[in-house]
C-alpha cells in the first residue's frame, strides 16, 4: 500500500511539473514553431464522461488522462528526484 501511494504521488507531482514545463515552453517558443508543435503533441486516454439519468438523480462519471511530451518528462524527472531522496 505504501509503495502504491509513492507511485501515485510521483505521477501526480510529475504531471504538475510537466504542466508547468508545457506553459514555460509555450512562452519560450512561438505558437507556429515546430518545437511548440512537438511539445503540445499528446495523447488522451481513458473513459470519456458518461451520464446516467434516472430522472431523480443524474450521475456523470469519466476519467481522461492527457499526456504530452512535457508531462512525461516531468514524471521522469520526479521519479529521478524521488529515487535520489529515498537512497
Amino acid at each position: 500500500m505504501k509503495n502504491t501511494l509513492h507511485v501515485v504521488v510521483v505521477v501526480v507531482v510529475g504531471s504538475l511539473l510537466g504542466m508547468f514545463l508545457t506553459k514555460l515552453f509555450n512562452i519560450w517558443f512561438p505558437a507556429g514553431s515546430q518545437i511548440a508543435g512537438l511539445i503540445n503533441t499528446g495523447i488522451n486516454t481513458g473513459l470519456n464522461p458518461t451520464t446516467v439519468d434516472l430522472t431523480l438523480v443524474e450521475v456523470t462519471a469519466g476519467l481522461v488522462f492527457k499526456f504530452n511530451i512535457a508531462s512525461i518528462l516531468g514524471i521522469f524527472l520526479s521519479a529521478l528526484v524521488y529515487k535520489q531522496l529515498v537512497k
